[in-house]
C-alpha cells in the first residue's frame, strides 16, 4: 500500500487511469476522415440532382402552359415562326410582332401567377427557343427548346410517325448538368 502512495506522490499514474492509445486515436481519425470523404463526394451529387430536378420541373410547366395556350386557341401552338434553323426564335426575348412564341411566353409564363424558369445555378431565366429541326441542337445548361410538330426519342426530338410532322405536337427539351444530357417531354 506504501509503493503505492509513493508512486502517486512522484506523478506516476497508474495503468487504470491513462488516457486512449495511439490505435485507437488512428482508427477515430481514420472513420472521420471516411465520413468527411463520403460527404464531399455525395454533397455535390446531390445538389447538381436537385438542380436538374428543377430544370425539368420547367420542361414539364412549360409543356402544361403550350397545352393551356392550345386549348384557350382552337388547339393551335404559338409556333407560326418557327424555323428549320437552330436555334429559331427566342420565345423569351423575341418580338411580339413576328414570333407568336413571344406572345405565349408573355401571357403563360411571365404572366398572372409567373412561373419560375430560373435556372438553379444562374438565377436568371431559362432561354427557350422555337425550333422545327430535329438535329444540331446546341447543348447548354438549361438550355430549353421547343420542338413544333415534333416528339421526344430518348433525350432528343424526332419526327412523327412515318417521318412527317404534325402541327399538334410539340416536344421540348432542356440542358441539364449530368454528362451533356437532355431532359425531353412531349405532349403525346
Amino acid at each position: 500500500m506504501i509503493n503505492k502512495l509513493k508512486g502517486r506522490a512522484k506523478g506516476f499514474i497508474t495503468r487504470q487511469a491513462r488516457g486512449f492509445t495511439i490505435i485507437e486515436v488512428l482508427i477515430v481519425l481514420a472513420i472521420a476522415g471516411l465520413i468527411l470523404t463520403i460527404v464531399f463526394i455525395a454533397v455535390p451529387q446531390l445538389q447538381r440532382n436537385t438542380r436538374d430536378s428543377k430544370r425539368q420541373s420547367i420542361a414539364t410547366r412549360l409543356s402544361t402552359e403550350l397545352q393551356n395556350f392550345a386549348s384557350n386557341n382552337q388547339g393551335k401552338f404559338p409556333f407560326a415562326a418557327a424555323t428549320g434553323s437552330v436555334p429559331g426564335f427566342n420565345c423569351r426575348t423575341g418580338t411580339s410582332a413576328t414570333d407568336n412564341c413571344r406572345g405565349w411566353y408573355d401571357r403563360y409564363v411571365n404572366g398572372t401567377p409567373k412561373i419560375d424558369t430560373d435556372d438553379p445555378s444562374t438565377g436568371s431565366p431559362v432561354d427557350v427557343y422555337n425550333t422545327t429541326s430535329t438535329s444540331a441542337l446546341t447543348w447548354a445548361v438549361g438550355r430549353v427548346y421547343i420542338g413544333s410538330g415534333l416528339k421526344c426519342s430518348g433525350e432528343g426530338f424526332q419526327t412523327g410517325s412515318g417521318g412527317t410532322t404534325n402541327a399538334k405536337d410539340f416536344a421540348i427539351v432542356i440542358g441539364l448538368e449530368r454528362s451533356y444530357t437532355w431532359f425531353c417531354v412531349d405532349n403525346g
